[in-house]
């Protein structure tokens, strides 16, 4: 995949009313499992064990401007099957934010 088919994926993943007043963020390379989990360890409690795609990650921040501990999502995007894996509800923004790209 490429990063415009990851973006229309995380576009279409978004419920229409929820689309206004949000930013969201791309990271701009896939990632393997090992290096998602590595940094963000309490991702392996989520993923599935045989989860061991390489995976794009999206974040949606609902509350832009906001002080943190509210409502926001991570996307995880299989790259090799095209579709949105995960869709995790946080109230914490991930730690590779800064390497993240603005997609709205």
């Amino acid at each position: 995949m490429i990063l415009e088919e990851v973006a229309r994926l995380v576009k279409a993943a978004l419920p229409k009313g929820r689309r206004q007043g949000v930013n969201v963020y791309i990271l701009p390379r896939v990632l393997s499992t090992d290096e998602l989990c590595a940094a963000e360890p309490w991702i392996r409690f989520v993923l599935a064990e045989e989860v061991t795609h390489r995976l794009w990650v999206a974040f949606v921040d609902e509350e832009p401007g906001v002080a943190w501990d509210h409502r926001s999502r991570l996307l995880l995007v299989d790259d090799e099957i095209a579709e949105v894996l995960i869709d995790l509800s946080l109230h914490f923004s991930p730690s590779f934010l800064a390497e993240m790209q603005p997609l709205l």
